[in-house]
């Protein structure tokens, strides 16, 4: 034992301490780690990587082949169409660096992924003067190494021999298991933050569980428990499967910060509400996430249902029947995790419709802090001034009243630079919203580091501020705390696109509103000038009449005028012109200006200029700094 005045010193391993073994202990240790537990094509990725990096293949990692062997992409892969590689190796990235920084700060060995390539790097770190590296033959002490499973002919699951078509599930099941019991066995409690309740701390005691605190961001937006999951085929092989089912939806929905979603371990604990209410009679669910698992033949049925807490109304359910292999079956939970998710919890999702219906009676000045921010939700899917006007209202009461809420601060700092970008409501006390927007953005960001509206928050504030990569970078990292968040992929679409990458950027877009059919419709201008640059005058003018969008928004006059310009429809483009002036009569003279400020890459900017005077806006040339034309 060490006394007070013996403290450990610390000393640096010698390089040849880097051994296969370590590395095996340290790869091992990750997978099964918090901060790649929402992962599966994370630990997939992962995995491969340092394998193929073990066995002396590091000049086969590269985009095409990760695509291939680790998101099943066949030989067609562009990696300039397809970013599933360089958008999942910055997720991991910084997944590993949250690893690194939070559970796995005293690792002995670390794992990294420079950028500009996928092979991993391994380094040591000074450890501390007594402690026990791992041993080469056993492994370190908490973690052991990475499972080497062989497959007999029957293989023996808890004790008996399954001889059937699916029995192969169980080995998996029991595999992905494994990581489950090693981070009970650590003691670790896996809940979501703010989203979870506290762990009871008398675990063992014969009394009834301490009562989880609520904690007090719960009262910002309603409360989801996800019951577990159901074995409904009375197969015994499928518990785990359905236990990981519902580790999976945890871990997707509590990406997003609209609600509070309790952490895994208060869904198997309290497997009902009346049983959480039992244990915490303060504490508020609002909706109930149930669902069964059954096998029929070489298929699994998921069904998933959200019930209303209060009343037992029956909201949405849905069934997912999907073929599965053994090497499939993580990224199936996965899918179905991701794809429930998005239809509950993403904007105009289910849950946000039935909170909005639940709140529409309230007057505007009314609405509470999360009622707030589901107006300013509906604002951004129909632009209008007068919405502006009352959500800014309403967001500058909540950041008074609730100078804690992150979500409200980025929503007020989007809002705030719209008086910039969109021209509503701009006040003269504000002379400078985009900066002031820059402010409300990093307070946001400073309150809530992981939340992905207040870096979404962050990078429209950059991107005003004509600093295109530093825009780009936040709107990645909003992307990897919810990759699930179709409104950031259409953002990020949007930046590559008129940056003029428009192989990276849309993509993104479409994805989005794959995701997400109601997603804002006004990214698909963004769509129509891709088609316009290129010639397709008729697909751009169908993007522009889906996106339907109202006579306040100047930059869809603007669309129609150059499209209809290079079109030769000269009533339409007189029209559209009609409509620019009338919303900003200055607009020809800053036109150049304005397409500068939102970065469009000169190129673009040429061209959209070029149909603008064919339709009869009368655009000078630009001018340089000493005020000659050019």
């Amino acid at each position: 034992m060490l006394h007070a005045s013996e403290e450990p010193q610390a000393t640096d391993l010698p390089a040849s301490a880097i051994t296969a073994p370590l590395i095996d202990a340290a790869l091992a240790r990750v997978l099964v780690s918090r901060s790649l537990r929402g992962s599966a094509r994370g630990r997939r990725f992962l995995q491969f990587i340092v394998q193929e990096a073990l066995a002396g293949r590091a000049n086969r990692i590269k985009a095409y082949t990760i695509a291939m062997d680790v998101f099943d992409r066949d030989a067609s892969f562009d990696p300039l169409l397809d970013p599933v590689v360089r958008i999942q190796a910055g997720r991991l990235r910084r997944a590993l660096e949250h690893y690194y920084l939070t559970e796995g700060a005293a690792d002995p060995l670390r794992i990294a992924i420079p950028k500009g390539g996928y092979v991993p790097q391994f380094s040591l770190v000074p450890v501390t003067a007594g402690a026990d590296l791992p041993d080469e033959a056993s492994g370190p002490a908490s973690v052991p190494t990475r499972a080497r499973l062989t497959l007999p002919r029957a293989p023996l699951i808890l004790g008996r021999r399954i001889d059937r078509p699916f029995h192969w599930l169980a080995v998996a099941a029991t595999a992905m298991s494994l990581a489950l019991l090693l981070l009970t066995l650590a003691g670790l409690e896996l809940f979501a933050g703010w989203r979870g309740v506290a762990p009871d701390p008398s675990r063992n005691a014969p009394e009834r569980a301490t009562a989880p605190a609520t904690p007090q961001r719960a009262a910002r937006g309603p409360a989801l428990l996800v019951l577990p999951f159901t074995n409904g085929s009375g197969d015994p092989t499928l518990d785990l499967v359905a236990d990981g089912i519902t580790e999976d939806l945890v871990a997707a929905l509590i990406r997003f910060d609209d609600f509070l979603v309790f952490g895994a371990d208060t869904s198997f604990r309290y497997p009902s509400a009346p049983a959480l209410r039992e244990a915490a009679p303060t504490t508020r669910v609002d909706y109930l996430l149930k669902g069964s698992v059954a096998q029929t033949g070489d298929y699994i049925q998921v069904t998933a249902t959200l019930i209303a807490a209060k009343d037992h109304r029956y909201l949405w359910s849905d069934s997912f029947r999907r073929a599965v292999t053994p090497t499939r079956l993580l990224d199936l939970r996965h899918d179905i995790a991701v794809q429930v998710t998005r239809t509950l919890a993403q904007s105009d999702g289910v849950i946000e419709r039935e909170e909005a219906r639940l709140n529409e009676q309230h007057a505007p000045q009314d609405l509470s802090s999360y009622a707030c921010l589901l107006r300013t939700r509906q604002y951004w899917r129909q632009l209008s001034v007068a919405l502006h006007a009352e959500v800014r209202d309403c967001l500058e009461r909540t950041t008074r009243s609730d100078p804690g809420y992150p979500e409200a601060w980025a929503a007020l700092a989007m809002v705030t630079i719209d008086e910039a970008r969109l021209g509503f409501n701009p006040s003269p006390a504000r002379p400078n919203p985009i900066d002031d927007g820059l402010r409300l953005a990093e307070r946001a960001v400073a309150l809530a580091p992981d939340s992905a509206l207040s870096h979404q928050a962050l990078g429209l504030a950059w991107w005003l501020r004509r600093e295109p990569q530093r825009s780009i970078a936040a709107y990645e990292r909003a992307l990897a705390l919810n990759p699930n968040d179709s409104a950031v992929l259409a953002d990020l679409g949007r930046c590559y696109s008129l940056t003029g990458e428009w192989e990276r950027g849309i993509p993104l877009i479409r994805e989005a509103f794959t995701r997400n059919p109601a997603q804002p419709s006004w990214y698909r201008i963004v769509i129509a000038t891709y088609h316009y640059v290129n010639g397709r005058y008729d697909d751009a003018l169908e993007e522009m009449r889906r996106a339907n969008l109202g006579r306040e928004v100047i930059l869809g006059h603007v669309a129609l005028a150059m499209i209809h310009g290079q079109t030769g429809n000269r009533a339409e483009a007189a029209k559209a012109v009609s409509e620019i002036l009338r919303l900003d009569s200055n607009f020809p003279i800053k036109a150049f200006s304005e397409f500068e400020r939102r970065n469009i890459h000169p190129d673009i900017i040429a061209r959209i200029v070029d149909g603008l005077r064919k339709a009869g806006l009368a655009i000078p040339p630009p001018q340089v700094a000493d005020g000659e034309r050019l």
